[in-house]
This record gives structure tokens, sequence and C-alpha cells, in this order.
């Protein structure tokens, strides 16, 4: 787990900004390609919450406008839907803000927080209630130097009209909340307890004992103020005496205490400093916040009722003592004390003190005391404090090794970062072990204030300030310098290809699957309208681990499914005559449109499958004659997801078998079409042992040759031939012979001169008697008694083609490739030798289309199209 400032140093994209453009960019060092697209880019000033609501539109505060917007979440359009400016029209007016545009200094925040009711799209009795937090009124600047200033804050409960699409009827809950121009946070989120929901919202410690308010008192650790603390509140009025009462839980854990300043009290928990994140795990029951610390130690908390976390005696984690010797204020004359011992202090605050889950680059102490005695020459830019802002839960399972992640907006140095959590939620997943923690995205420039997850969590939101002085302690953080106030959107496509397979992290863990039944996996729609249909495409399970990949190369497969299933027993046996091993693991794969060209699949396998495989013997005490991972192969056949297999399959020669991390494996393979995969070693499911199948061409006859071992209830093999290396048609049969030991056949094709092409494909169809079938390699001939042929595969292509020349004499040739209108785009000389000529010719920097390569010398003069994908 890293906690040195080496993180922020990790710089793995810096983007441009352009109003509503859509660029495909790789988040972070995990490879995955996200598409970002601006969704607005004017109107809103300082962006602070941005809520994907119930009614599936962006919900979003305008701080310094006072103003709140729905935005369409497609294509970026937003209204205003309500403005409490001093200057706006709302009614009643005392609902409005007091102080203009003007004031000096601004308060943090302003109109800030917001929480949306989850009944509001209750479709029998809906809650249309939409809570928001801002400050009201600017009261005064204190008497003493370094005192600070004084606003009043209030969270009110607003109705949103759908008629007039407008937000009205407002109800305080609570309008003397202390306020600041420093650490007024405003984070609201809402989140049950024991079933019932309750508007939780923080409220910081008002910079106290830093900066304008070094000799403000600090309140977090004192139960007669809020400051400090998060509060917790009813969503709708428990019928208690009095207009604010009725809005405190009568359960609150300091309701009645004598340190409290009222027989209601609002505090739910202490001792926090600027909780500026709040996510609620649901599966879990977990809420959780991130709050900034002085110097550095951001923290991200579990929020439980009656802690205390520390601050201002204890920052970031009590043992690692870092703060000894310094103060939390940020600033050398100040009003909190010089901290002794953390491990101490925690221990005076007793039982109720916790430890946060996570605490961000925590220093050395001598560095800490450094930063905090020079801190007029230490500017925060330094500090290793980037200030979490927006938090969410990723707990969607579209984005492979996601699931269970907390995600953090970053204001300092312009990021997301992702945590990845264990399964129980309550610690982070130690960096380099599968899962990975701290991990960067979107890495830039901007001030990212909070985020979003879309349905499904494929769309991620972030909305950045609109400029760097949005609050006073933003004035010297990095400029924003792109798109300010903008709403972007990053979407999850896929992965790039490298080295002719994909990027993927090694890191993502291999879905286990669930025992003997048939597991639903995410659909994906793979298109070009959803920008994916030439990168691979992860098919995962509910827990966000990878099943399969699939590289479209072009294709529109429109909606995939996927089903996979898991045997808990033996490794499982063909029910052929040999007994055949194969994997504890079939995947069935169905895309609404069958490919028109290859496409290329990657299916994932554990090393407890592969292993279990490996040393398997059959019932005729036989293995399996797998050794590594080179001697799986992947077989197909129609199958729907079952057990067993049902209908002998066809062997797919693979183009790439590797080891994918600590945990498995993973095979690749070029297809036509999809059904049902199985792996098993290369020979292994063969309706007979196959061991070589091989050909040549002389004197105008194709002789092929196949030698076969212990054959078993085999009845025919079918020789047929193709010119693609993709349709076949058949060209005679010969019978088998069923005896043991090693057999040896032979064919002789004679009628390959009518087809004029420089290149056969033949495969064996290989039928047992009762009547299952599977297929042997494909093994390609050239035709070289065919005077001056040029062949092209693959054709259509999308990168590379080999370009294969037949020619009686050794030559001198020059080949040139022209568009539709005659223009010529690519051009070489070539020397070739007599026979075979292989030559390949890159395509990828042209255009899709059609395109015609002509070969031209003294025994060859020879054209032939190309269709570019």
């Amino acid at each position: 787990m890293k906690k040195s400032p080496s993180l922020f140093i990790l710089l793995f994209f810096v983007f441009a900004s352009n109003a509503f453009s859509q660029t495909p960019i790789v988040g972070s060092r995990m490879n995955e390609v996200f598409r970002k697209t601006n969704l607005s880019t004017t109107g809103i000033n300082t962006p602070w919450e941005i809520t994907y609501g119930p009614d599936d539109s962006l919900w979003i505060t305008d701080a310094k406008n006072y103003t709140v917007y729905k935005m369409s979440p497609a294509g970026g359009t937003k209204r205003q839907i309500i403005d409490l400016s001093n200057t706006g029209s709302f009614s009643p007016s005392s609902f409005r803000r007091v102080f203009g545009s003007g004031q000096s200094p601004w308060p943090q925040g302003g109109l800030a927080g917001m929480a949306i009711h989850p009944d509001f799209m209750n479709t029998t009795t809906p809650k249309k209630y939409v809570y928001i937090s801002y400050v009201r009124t600017a009261d005064s600047v204190s008497v003493l130097a370094g005192g600070g200033y004084f606003f009043t804050s209030r969270v009110v409960r607003f109705t949103f009209n759908t008629v007039s699409g407008q937000l009205e009827s407002p109800i305080s809950l609570c309008d003397t909340l202390p306020g600041s121009n420093d650490h007024n946070s405003q984070r609201m989120i809402i989140a049950p307890v024991n079933g019932v929901p309750y508007l939780f919202y923080a409220i910081g410690d008002m910079g106290a004992g830093q900066l304008a308010s070094y000799n403000r008192a600090n309140h977090a650790q004192d139960l007669s103020y809020y400051q400090g603390k998060i509060l917790r509140f009813n969503l709708e009025p428990d019928g208690d005496a009095g207009a604010l009462d009725q809005w405190v839980p009568n359960d609150n854990p300091y309701n009645g205490d004598p340190l409290t300043f009222a027989s209601q009290s609002a505090i739910w928990c202490l001792g926090v400093r600027n909780n500026q994140g709040l996510a609620y795990d649901s599966v879990r029951n977990i809420l959780y916040g991130a709050s900034h610390g002085p110097y550095s130690d951001d923290e991200v908390n579990i929020i439980e009722t009656s802690r205390n976390y520390g601050h201002p005696i204890v920052i970031g984690y009590k043992s690692d003592e870092n703060y000894q010797g310094a103060n939390a204020g940020a600033y050398p004359t100040s009003s909190l004390a010089v901290i002794g011992s953390e491990m101490t202090n925690a221990a005076s605050i007793g039982a109720s003190y916790k430890d946060p889950l996570f605490a961000g680059y925590a220093q050395p102490k001598d560095t800490i005391q450094k930063y905090w005695i020079n801190a007029g020459g230490y500017s925060n830019n330094l500090w290793p404090s980037e200030a979490w802002s927006g938090l969410g839960l990723y707990n969607y399972s579209t984005i492979p090794g996601w699931k269970n992640s907390l995600l953090l907006a970053c204001l300092k140095w312009g990021r997301m970062i992702r945590l990845k959590l264990d399964n129980a939620g309550t610690s982070v997943v130690p960096s380099g072990t599968i899962g990975q923690d701290t991990v960067v995205y979107f890495d830039g420039v901007p001030r990212y204030r909070d985020m979003a997850l879309g349905p499904g969590g494929k769309d991620i939101y972030l909305i950045m300030e609109g400029n760097s002085g949005a609050a006073p302690s933003g004035a010297n953080n990095p400029l924003l310098i792109t798109c300010p106030g903008c709403v972007q959107k990053f979407t999850f496509l896929g992965y790039n290809t490298v080295g002719g397979t994909s990027s993927i992290s090694n890191l993502v863990p291999i879905a286990a699957g669930k025992p003997d039944i048939c597991e639903n996996a995410n659909t994906v729609t793979i298109d070009a309208a959803n920008f994916n249909n030439n990168l691979w495409v992860p098919i995962t399970d509910t827990n966000s681990n990878i099943i399969a990949e699939i590289n479209a190369n072009g294709n529109d497969l429109g909606p995939v499914t996927t089903s996979m299933f898991v045997n808990s027993g033996a490794v499982r046996e063909a029910a052929n005559t040999a007994r055949s091993l194969y994997l504890d693991r079939n995947i069935t794969i169905t895309p609404q449109t069958q490919p028109s060209s290859a496409v290329s699949i990657r299916l994932y396998l554990n090393n407890a499958e592969f292993t279990a495989l490996k040393n398997a013997t059959n019932s005729l005490g036989q293995g399996s004659s797998v050794a590594t991972v080179g001697d799986i192969s992947i077989f197909k056949n129609t199958d729907v997801c079952g057990t067993a297999l049902a209908i002998t399959p066809t062997l797919i020669p693979t183009t790439n078998q590797a080891v994918f991390g600590s945990g498995g494996y993973a095979v690749q393979a070029d297809i036509n079409s999809f059904s049902t995969f199985y792996l098993a070693g290369t020979t292994s499911l063969l309706p007979v042992h196959l061991l070589s199948f091989k050909g040549s061409i002389n004197n105008r006859t194709a002789n092929l040759q196949w030698i076969t071992e212990d054959e078993v209830k085999t009845k025919v093999f079918a020789i047929e031939r193709g010119t693609n290396g993709r349709d076949f048609d058949s060209t005679g049969r010969v019978l088998a012979v069923n005896n043991t030991g090693k057999l040896t056949y032979n064919f002789a094709d004679s009628t390959i001169d009518g087809l004029q092409t420089s290149v056969v494909y033949y495969r064996l169809k290989i039928i047992d008697v009762d009547g299952r079938y599977t297929y042997s390699n494909i093994i390609a001939l050239t035709t070289a008694a065919v005077t001056g042929a040029i062949s092209v595969r693959p054709n259509p292509a999308f990168d590379n083609i080999v370009v294969t020349i037949n020619t009686v004499n050794a030559d001198k040739a020059n080949w040139e490739l022209t568009d539709n209108t005659g223009k010529i785009v690519l051009k070489h000389a070539v020397i070739l030798n007599k026979g075979t000529n292989n030559l390949t010719i890159s395509l990828g920097k042209l255009p899709a289309g059609t395109y015609y390569l002509k070969v031209a010398g003294n025994s060859i003069n020879q054209g032939i199209k190309i269709q570019k994908l």
C-alpha cells in the first residue's frame, strides 16, 4: 500500500479538453481505455455536488451562483431548477442568500451539498424531496486578530414540482449551522440505520487554527459545538415539539449528554477535520468519509456512531506518531496545541477512537515539523495532501477488477484515485496484489470537486471547479487551465491491442465460477456506436472478475450474452472412446449478430483448473497430455451451456497461450462464429488421436497425408478444401481402418488446376460411427504450378496483409496499391525467388475502403482487389 509522495508523480495521461469533444484515453497503469466526453463547458461557475439522480438526470449544485441544475447525462443539456442568490426571485425571500456576489472573503463552498430522497421515484408514494446545504448569511469578522470570518449555514428540504420543474416549498432542518471561509465541508448523503434512511451531513472544523482563522478555537473535540463533526438528521419530521428538534433523530448518540448544548443533538460522531466526500455501501452497510489532512495524511474513514476520529490531536494513523512536535493547524502561530504522542492522545480518547481505513502519503515526523515551522515558505502546493473531495463507491462489475473500490476525486493534483477494498470493505488491498490499490486515473490539471457513477458503472462523471479561486485555500493550488466548470463523462470501452493481444492488466482476478451451475455473465454491446468494435472488450462475472475478452476486429456484434459452467468434481472425461480429458470450465458466448469476418477471443482459466487437468488421469489410466499452457487449445461446438460435452467439438488453432499474472492463464484464438467453447489438450477431444496432418503439391496434384493412433469407432475421414481458409467444400472421403497403433492415410487431389488460386487450404472432418464429428487443423498448400499468381490474406483486413506471390522464375517486380479513384497510395520494388514468395504490407494508416493491388514483372502481371476495414 503506497503512502509516500511518490504516488503523486505518477502521471499517466494529461489530456486537452475541447467543448463536447470525444477522445479515447488510457485511464491508468491498469490500461483501461475510456472515451472522454465534455458534457458541459459553460454556465457553471463553481460546481460542487454532482449526483446521478433516480430520474436518470445529473443533479448539480453551483456553489457561488447559488443555483441547482438538472443535466442530461447523454448530451449535456441542462436547465436551472432553483436560484437562491440574493438577486433571485425565489419565494419566500427569507430562504435566499443574504450577502451579494461581491462578498469578500467568500465562504468556502456556498450552496454546496445536496441529497435526493430515496423514494423520489416511488410509483406508489413518491417523495419528491431534495435536501440542500448552503451558507445563508455573512455574520462578522472576529475582533481578535486571526479569529476568522463567521457565517451561518442551513440545511433545507425542498420539494421538486414535476409540473414546473422547479424546487419549491422549503423547510429548514437546521438554520444555525456555523460557517467559515474555510473547512465548511457541507457534503451530504442519505444512508440507512437499522433499515431507516437518514440524512448525514459533514461539517468541518471551520479552518480553526490555520490561515485567517489561526486564533479561532477548534471545537472538533467539543460536543458543545457542531464544528468538526458528522451530523445526522431525519428525512421527515418525527413530531417532536420545536421546529428544529423534530428533524433530530431521538436515538442520536449524544441526545441528553451533559456535554452537549441541547437535549437534542444532531452529532453522530466527532474529531473530523474537513470531510469532503461521503459514500455508502448498501451491501456491507458501511458509510465512508474522505477528509483532508493538514500537511499530509488525507483520510478515508469508516463513519460510525459515537466514534472519535482524533482531529486535531491524532492525524492519520495513530501508530506512526508522525505529527509529534507539530500541530494540525498549518500555521506556526495557532490556537492548536503542539501534538505530543498520538498514541497517548488516542488512548486518552478511549474506546471511541477509530483509526482511518486509509491515510495517504504519511510523512516522517521531521518532515511534518518542517512543514509546520516553515509554513510561510512551504506552500500547500508542496504538501502531500491532495485534498480528496468527492467520494464514490464502485460496486458494479462492468470494469474488470473494480468492484468494491472507493473512487476519490482530487482537488490539488487533478485526478481520480481508486482504492480497492477487501471483501469486508474494511481495509485496502495491498499494492501489487490482485486488485491493486491507489491506482491513478484521468491525471491532468483540473481541480476535480466531485464525481458520480452512471447505472451499471460504465460511465464516470467528474465535475471540475470553474477557477482556482473558488475557495481562498485554493489560491496556491494548480490553476485550472482546461475546461473550467466542466462536467466530463468517462465511458469505459475495453483494452487496446499490444503485441497481438489484449493489454488488460494481469492484476485483474480471473472469475472462479459458481460450481455446477451455468452462471450468466454481464452482457456487453460491441459495435461502432459504442466505439469498442476494434478493442478488446472484457466479459466479466458479477464480481467484475474476467471470464473472456472479444476483439471484434471491426464487426458489429450487438449485445453479447455469455454463460459459464464450472465443474466442481473430478476433471471431466469426454464420452468418446479415448475418454479424453478436458478442462472443468466451458463458456458459451452468443452475439446478437454473428461476425462476417474473423474475430479474436481470449478465454481465461485459473491455476487450480489447469493443475487439475495437468495432473489428471482418465478412467483408462491415461493422462491429459497437458504439461504447459502451450498444450491447451480451444474447441468449439453448438452445445448450449451445460455440464458436459454433448456434441464433439471442433479444434480452433490458438494464436496465443500465456500465463496471466499469478492467478491463471489466457488462451487466444481467431474464430468465425460464436457458440460454446471448451479447453483441452490439442488433440484431446478429437474422435481419433491425430498425430499429424500435412501435404504437398507435385505435378498439379495435392498429396495429403495424416497419421493417427489408436482409432476406436472412427468411421470416415472427409477431406474438405477451400481457397480462403474459412469456407470449405468436401472433395473426397477415406474410410477409417479402426485399428490400434499408428496408421498412415494418403489422399491425392488432382482437381486443383481450375481453382485459380495460389494457395489451397485443406482440413479433415473426422466422423465417428455414432455420427459425431470434429475437424483437424487447417493446412495451406502453395500451388507452385500456377504461373504468376498472387493471393492475399486476410481479405478483408484491418491492418497487415500477407501477399503470396508464385512465379516460375526468379524475377524483379514492382507492386503498387491504388485506391478506388486510381490514386497510388503505396508502392515498392521486390525481388522474387522462383516459387513462393511472401511479403507483408501494412494498411494500418489507410482509411477504410476498397483498394487494388497490382504486381508486375517479367513473369508476373496480376492484380487483386483488397477491402480495408
